[in-house]
């Protein structure tokens, strides 16, 4: 049975529900599943325990509250198993600086010019760490310093972050004025309104129309194409790529009320699948660029499944759409990249493990979607620093096929009756400006990346029943949010 022991002490950086979300992963970052236990300790210091099946050096991921940069989930470095606790603070600072230098060190491996600022901003987090150090046993300054270092690397890692899009997008620019990577978001299931056309037109060069099942086919056998043909439509009259799907998605926002009667005869479920695989792609063969066939399959969704009829379902999901229309891409994408549900879930396969297993099945797939829904609980993806999100589409880069980002966060906290995923209680103060701020820092970064061929928002506007709280780009009264605008200004600088 393996244990670690972290001291924390009452006043330190650890917002109320951190403990109830950490976990503990190996190299590759799959948490374990793990029992984590408070008990009170000495001088105001309370110790935090986290208990596995297995015996091996880990990393502890838990949410931490840094100033200026909200609540966000940090890491310690690898630490091997031992009987007296570690200090949290501390380990933290050792593994948010770890991370930075080791990035640095990537970086400039690969080409990067490193301004004296940053240099000079990682020299800084160094010394801090190393106060915070020599400060031992003095629990005092230990938390301290070590919180000022975490701030301080956080803050460089933020710059380099910037520095490495700068210049890997000027590189990118010198072999293309005009980058042919997609940016796109998704529409809802109705017609699109005149406003929400010229958002669409003039900030992306790609839509992704969803063709959710329960829109198209509310009582079985019949299906209602008029808001998809008249999307459809209207992206070609526009000049605009256009991704159709997910086709295959379990959750309740996608499949139909009457597929329940079938909930425990998989055959048939699978045979209605089918049929309206067949149905959606022979209506507009030809009319979308890149079929999205099948998304968070790696997650639970609302028919209770085991993980190998998850499998035959994308399978015979992606060999449907290959029969019904031949020439078109087929993506499938993945949501919670970083795969927190491990932590208290027993499953055999990570998200990244399932898409190599998938593409290795040599099914034709084209390309691999991965999903950053930032903010959202339960269903989403913790708020992380820019170096993380880097780091994270970085291992899906090995599976050597094109990557297509979808993206959202909130623009407020407020809760909502028309969205399917609300936004998580973190202590993070969601805004229009903080969402276009993300967005303006978190896109270009991802469009560095030569090995992503699209970055889709995940939902254009909050009308109506929607699936992310606040997440649009367009908010309930259809008037657009800040980060529609910065969005176009991306693609007015670096795309068609």
């Amino acid at each position: 049975m393996g244990l670690f022991r972290f001291l924390a002490s009452a006043d330190d950086h650890m917002p109320p529900e951190a403990f109830a979300n950490a976990y503990l992963a190996g190299m590759e970052g799959i948490p374990w599943r793990s029992t984590n236990r408070r008990t009170p300790s000495e001088n105001g210091m309370s110790e935090y325990v986290l208990e596995r099946s297995i015996g091996e050096s880990g990393n502890l991921y838990i949410p931490w509250r840094i100033e200026g940069h909200g609540e966000l989930m940090l890491s310690t470095a690898s630490l091997m198993e031992r009987d007296s606790p570690y200090h949290l603070s501390l380990e933290l600072a050792r593994g948010v600086l770890n991370r930075l230098r080791s990035q640095l060190f990537d970086w400039e491996m690969a080409g990067l010019v490193t301004p004296d600022a940053l240099k000079e901003a990682v020299a800084t987090a160094s010394s801090t760490f190393i106060e915070a150090v020599i400060a031992l046993p003095d629990s005092e300054r230990v938390v301290a310093s070590a919180n000022e270092a975490i701030r301080q690397s956080l803050d460089a890692g933020e710059a380099l972050c910037a520095e490495y899009t700068r210049q890997a997008l000027a590189v990118r620019h010198q072999s293309s004025e005009q980058l042919p990577t997609l940016l796109g978001c998704t529409l809802s299931s109705r017609e699109l309104s005149e406003g929400e056309q010229d958002s669409c037109a003039e900030s992306f060069n790609t839509t992704a129309v969803s063709f959710k099942w329960r829109d198209v086919e509310q009582t079985a056998g019949k299906h209602e194409w008029d808001a998809f043909d008249q999307q459809i439509d209207w992206c070609h009259a526009n000049g605009m790529r256009v991704i159709g799907g997910p086709l295959l998605q379990l959750d309740t926002a996608h499949i139909p009320d009457w597929i329940y009667l079938w909930e425990d005869d998989f055959d048939q479920i699978q045979a209605y699948i089918a049929q309206y695989i067949r149905a959606t792609a022979s209506r507009y063969r030809g009319r979308v660029h890149v079929w999205h066939c099948a998304a968070r399959m790696n997650v639970t969704g609302a028919i209770s499944l085991n993980e190998e009829q998850r499998l035959r379902l994308v399978v015979s999901s992606v060999d449907e759409l290959r029969r019904n229309d031949p020439q078109a891409a087929i993506l499938l994408s993945f949501d919670q990249p970083w795969a927190e549900y491990l932590a208290t879930n027993e499953r055999d396969l990570s998200p990244l493990h399932l898409a190599d297993l998938l593409v290795r099945a040599d099914l034709g797939i084209a390309g691999v979607g991965v999903e950053l829904n930032i903010g959202y609980s339960p269903g989403g993806s913790f708020p992380r620093t820019p170096l993380e999100y880097s780091r994270q589409l970085d291992r899906w880069s090995a599976l050597d096929l094109p990557l297509v980002v979808f993206l959202s966060a909130p623009s407020e906290r407020s809760e909502t009756s028309n969205a399917q995923r609300a936004v998580g209680n973190t202590e993070n103060a969601w805004t229009p400006e903080g969402q276009a701020e993300l967005a303006d820092r978190l896109v270009p970064l991802i469009l560095a990346k030569p090995y992503v061929q699209g970055i889709v928002w995940n939902q254009l506007a909050d009308t109506e029943q929607h699936e992310f709280a606040h997440g649009g780009l367009l908010d309930a009264q259809s008037v657009a949010k800040p980060a529609l605008q910065r969005l176009s200004l991306i693609r007015q600088q670096h795309l068609t």
